[in-house]
Formats: structure tokens, sequence, C-alpha cells
């Protein structure tokens, strides 16, 4: 365009306004590849002006590129390209209508959740031979009096005043793709779960379109997983475990087993990513193989565990123990200066206090002698630290127990395939964090299970994002990618004539070159607009 048509052109225009492209580009063709749409609208077909297959897509996008309440969602898709892309005007997406279709979707929400992930395990080559399995809190403000899901229980997110959900998750070793999920109630303990969890991950390995993909896979858990039940359960359904053993008469017994000269002569290869290569500092991890047993009902199976010891948590074991014994120390002698005197003059309330200052110290547990001679108004309290204990305690400091079935595993890939499970907890701040899973600002229980399955179709597109990053070599983050898009905008220009015209910004060589990269289309496939 030269000078003199430029100059005409702007005499013809009498608006120019800017529209949202920002990370569509990024997100839009992975949501593409799993046919979110269409499966959505086989599960339910629809009469009405938006299909809800289309609904689900416009939920996804906000929580990736913008988490709203229902009720701002459609002020979000009006200042974005998203009306023209797909097909949907922004005042045909209220507050209730969004409600409407998540209730619609709600029968049909662990079937379309399987389906949809069955592809991405397709089109995506996910690899499930190795799973991570954990559980976490989600809280909501709000009184919520007639939720059976939502209610107070142990609070991951340290919100004992707020109900909450609990969502158990499962993702892969690679990539820490979502596989599986369920929404419980909020006081539901983790050591419930594991066989009513084994079962539905069965149910999921045994789905027809998986035939050819799907493993008996290694599950990798925390300690509150790895029962004695559930060890049996994986026996029998020959699936393999690997976790941490729970603390216990029998766990410790194993860990003192082993001398530190015999671990000393075991370290293993596995390095922390956060640890160079060559830093002289780092202390290797070092590992031995021991029996370990397990019985119930009646049945027993005897397994191995490895007893690890890492400087780090040897480090850290040391700073908790400092930290409870003073306050113990601390409380004691708070009890011993007030005994006999008001409330303390009483023994069962001495003694009450007694037990809750031990409970709130548990690092310092048995670590002090404690002896309460007399009776009312008559007490003596006699404390002194047990060295005997201390020295024992200091002994085991930085070793924890490694449980698994799966003989073929060595020390090293153990270790490493159980450092992974840090993983999961990564993508549940991600859920917490950029997805902003809560408040979610429903009121059912239906809108709740509703909302986290749109959370967690989110959370799956943005790791195939990531994972598809990786495989094209591009090393940046999901989230420096999204600032990095984030100013990409289409501008619609109106004339006097009433036709209207929309034109991407210009995108940036690295804007250009990544989307190349990943194979997907450029801003222009989202700067159309039909002309007037």
């Amino acid at each position: 365009m030269n000078a003199k048509q430029a100059e005409t052109l702007g005499r013809e225009i009498v608006s120019l306004e800017s529209r949202e492209i920002g990370g569509i580009p990024l997100f839009y063709p992975v949501i593409q590849e799993l046919s979110i749409r269409e499966i959505v609208n086989r599960l339910v077909p629809s009469q009405a002006a938006i299909d809800l297959g289309r609904i689900v897509e416009v939920l996804i996008l906000n929580r990736l590129l913008s988490p709203s309440a229902l009720y701002g969602v459609n002020e979000w898709l009006a200042e974005s390209v998203l009306p023209e892309v797909l097909g949907v005007k922004p005042e045909q997406v209220y507050d209730n209508r969004l409600g409407r279709a998540l209730d619609q979707l709600h029968p049909k929400l662990g079937e379309a959740w399987a389906r949809i992930v069955s592809r991405a395990i397709q089109v995506y080559a996910l690899d499930l031979s190795i799973l991570h399995w954990d559980i976490t809190s989600i809280y909501f403000e709000g009184a919520y009096s007639d939720s059976a899901l939502a209610c107070y229980g142990y609070s991951r997110d340290h919100r004992s005043d707020s109900k909450q959900v609990n969502l158990q998750v499962d993702t892969t070793d690679k990539g820490q793709v979502p596989i599986l999920y369920q929404v419980l109630p909020g006081n539901t303990a983790d050591i419930t779960r594991p066989l009513d969890h084994l079962e539905a991950l069965l149910a999921f390995l045994a789905r027809p379109e998986l035939a050819g993909s799907a493993v008996k896979p290694i599950l990798v858990s925390d300690c509150k997983m790895i029962t004695p039940e559930a060890v049996l359960a994986c026996h029998y359904h020959r699936l393999f475990y690997l976790g941490p053993v729970a603390d216990s008469e029998a766990s410790r017994a194993i860990v003192e087993s082993v001398a530190a000269a015999t671990l000393a002569k075991h370290p293993l290869k596995y390095r922390p990513q956060r640890v160079k290569p060559d830093d002289p500092e780092f202390q290797p991890y070092q590992g031995v193989w021991r029996p370990f047993t397990v019985e119930y009902g009646g049945e027993s199976v005897t397994d191995r565990a490895l007893v690890v010891w890492s400087a780090g948590k040897e480090r850290l074991d040391v700073k908790k123990r400092k930290s409870h014994l003073k306050r113990l120390l601390d409380d004691l002698a708070g009890i011993q200066k007030r005994l006999n005197l008001r409330r303390y003059k009483k023994r069962t309330y001495v003694e009450e206090r007694l037990k809750k200052v031990q409970q709130q110290s548990h690092h310092a547990k048995g670590l002090v002698d404690i002896e309460l001679v007399g009776v009312d108004e008559q007490m003596c309290l006699h404390f002194a630290i047990n060295r005997q204990r201390l020295a024992a305690a200091r002994a085991q400091d930085g070793r924890y127990l490694l449980a698994t079935n799966a003989k073929h595993l060595d020390a090293h890939q153990a270790l490493t395939i159980y450092k992974g499970q840090d993983g999961i907890e990564k993508r549940f701040r991600t859920v917490k964090g950029p997805l902003l899973v809560h408040p979610l600002f429903v009121h059912s229980d239906e809108r709740i299970e509703g909302m986290v399955f749109i959370t967690l179709l989110a959370l799956l597109v943005r790791a195939l994002l990531e994972q598809r990053c990786r495989q094209r070599g591009i090393t940046e983050s999901v989230d420096r990618l999204l600032r990095k898009f984030e100013r990409l905008q289409a501008i619609d220009i109106r004339c006097q004539d009433g036709s209207s015209l929309r034109q991407p910004t210009q995108m940036s060589d690295f804007q250009a070159h990544l989307l190349h990269r990943l194979g997907w289309p450029l801003a222009d496939a989202y700067a159309h607009l039909t002309q007037r």
C-alpha cells in the first residue's frame, strides 16, 4: 500500500478496535487435535443455538487464558477474536446458560473424560508405563451448606477455615499429563482410596480403544497409598507399585538394619535436576535393598524395600528435630512454671496439656522423658532429654524406605522413578495457580464436578502443549510462551460504507518461528472477519 492509498483508506475508517488473540494459537490446535467438541457432542447431542461441545471449548480456553467466574466469561469472550473463530456470540454465553450446560454434561463427565484422554494417548503417543498418583484439596469460599462434596477436612492449602473437595489424579511420568481423576468429598481420608483407585485405573486401562497402547504400569504414590491391602491387590492384579513406607516399628526395623558403612558403599547415580553435573558439594544418594514383607487377611507377600539416604533429607531431619525439640522443652518449661496455679492446679488439665504439647512437637516424639508426680495442687514435673534415644534418632537422619514389587528395577531406577512424584505436585500447583480452580463460584455438586472437569481438561491441554514443545526442541515453559504471546492482537477496522476488516498485528519473529516449529497455524488463521 502506497502513501496515497493509505491516506484514502484513513479517510474511510470510522473506528479501530483491538481484539485479543494472545495464546489462542498455542492452545486451540491441541483442543482441535483432541476432538473435544466432537466427543462431547456425540455423548450429549443438542439442538441449541450453541452446541455443548462448543461451550466446553469456550470454558477450556477461558481457564487457560483468563480464568473467570461463570458470570465473567462473556465479557472476556467479547474482548477476543473467539466469537468469530468459534461462531459464538458473547451474549449467548451468560452465566445461567453456562451453568445449565454443566448440569447437562454432568451425567457424562466420566465417559467424556475417558474418551478425550484415550484420544490424547493415541494422538500424542503417551507412555503409560509409569503413572503417578496423588490427592490434593481444593478449598471454596462460601457456605455450600447443601453440598455432599464440599466439607471440612484436612487442608493441604492450610485453609482449615474453608470447606473443600479432594481431587485424586493420575499423571504420566514424562510430561505429567493427567490421565485419570476423581472428585472426592473434602473429608475423604487418603488411606481409604487405594482399592477404589485401583479398580478405576484397571477399568480405564481395559478400554477397547487403548488395546494397543495400554500396559500394566508402575503405580507411584506416597506412603498413605502403600497399605497392606493395596499391596496385596497390586499383586493380585499384576500391577507394579512403588512408594515410601509409612513410619512404623516394622519399617524402622528395616531402616535400622542397614549400617551407615554399608550404605556408604552403595552410592546411587540419581542426581536432582537442580544439581549441576560438576557440583563438588553434591553428596550422592545411597541405597541398599532389603526384604519387605506385607501381611493382610491371612495372606503375605515379600517384596523389596530400598533403604535410601540423602544429605538433603538429613539436613531437613536435623532442622525439624531441633525446632520441635526446642518447642517441646520450652512448652514443658512453661507448664512447669505454671504448675499448681489456676487451671494448672488440676492434674487432669496438666496431663491434657502435656499430651497436647507432645503432639505438636511430633518430630521430638520420645526424645524427652517426662514424669508428672503428685496430686492436685501438689504436683511436680520432671523432664530431660533421653540421650540414648536422641543418638538413635540421629543415626537414622536422612533415611527413608521405598517399597516395590517391580523386580526389574535397580536401585537407581527405583529412586529416579519415585522422584518423578514431584511432577504431580507441580501439576496441582498449576491447577491452583494459572488455571485457578478456586474459587469456582458455583453452588451445586454437579457444577463443582463440571468445573473441575473443565479445569482438568485445561490442564490436559496445557500439559500436551508442553510435551509437544519438548518434542520439537522448544525449552521455554508454557508460562513464558504465554507472556510472549500476550500482546498478540487483531484490529477491527470499520469504514464509512459499513464494511469491516480484521487485521492481525505483526507477529514477532519468535512467535512465527515457534508456531512453525509446532506445525500450527499462524495468527492470520484467527483474524478472519466476515465482510459486511
